[in-house]
């Protein structure tokens, strides 16, 4: 009779045991996913330098990350080996969080990261993905017809079903702006240092 109570409590411990391990994993393991309300009060964890404003716009443009196909490109590279895409907001991602955008050619190289701030407070962790051709950004920094600086590189079909449109059938009527996860003009551009 003891025996088989041991035996029965021996089931239990093994049984709690496995839960626990599960629990565990699906903690360890969870989906991080972007919540574009988190930017308002995101906090920096890296080591910066301050870069200079080189232009305030506050129209924040994207692209589609498969536009991208120059396998043998250092963008191509970076998005496939290096970042995820959010299966909810369509952002793709680093390891820590930064957001992948396109950037003119003052913002250095491919893989190149940076809080950017906007004026209602918004921090913006940026990781250069893509360049913007020369021949529209022509300063290196903004886009000549728009005044944009920050181009998300994303996937528009899951943005476009997250964000959804206003009028023209474009995420966000193609300006992320629209948003007030992401509203406001350019304050503050810093460049992290690893």
């Amino acid at each position: 009779m003891k025996r088989r109570k041991l035996r029965k409590e021996v089931w239990v411990v093994l049984a709690l045991c496995v839960a626990g391990i599960v629990l565990l994993c699906l903690f360890l393991f969870r989906k991080r996913g972007i919540n574009p309300a988190s930017f308002s009060h995101y906090k920096k964890k890296f080591f910066t330098v301050p870069v200079e404003v080189c232009a305030d716009s506050e129209d924040i443009t994207y692209e589609d990350y498969r536009k991208i196909d120059d396998e043998t490109s250092r963008q191509y590279a970076l998005i496939h080996n290096e970042l995820k895409v959010d299966g909810k907001t369509g952002f793709l991602y680093d390891r820590d969080g930064f957001l992948a955008c396109a950037l003119g050619y003052q913002f250095g190289e491919v893989g190149t990261r940076y809080y950017v701030t906007l004026e209602s407070g918004i921090v913006l962790p940026l990781i250069k993905t893509d360049e913007k051709d020369p021949k529209d950004a022509s300063d290196g920094c903004k886009v000549d017809i728009n005044g944009s600086v920050i181009e998300f590189v994303i996937d528009s079909e899951i943005a476009l079903e997250y964000f959804g449109t206003i009028t023209n059938g474009l995420v966000l009527d193609g300006n992320y702006n629209n948003s007030p996860y992401f509203e406001g003009k350019i304050i503050q551009i810093e460049r992290v240092v690893q």
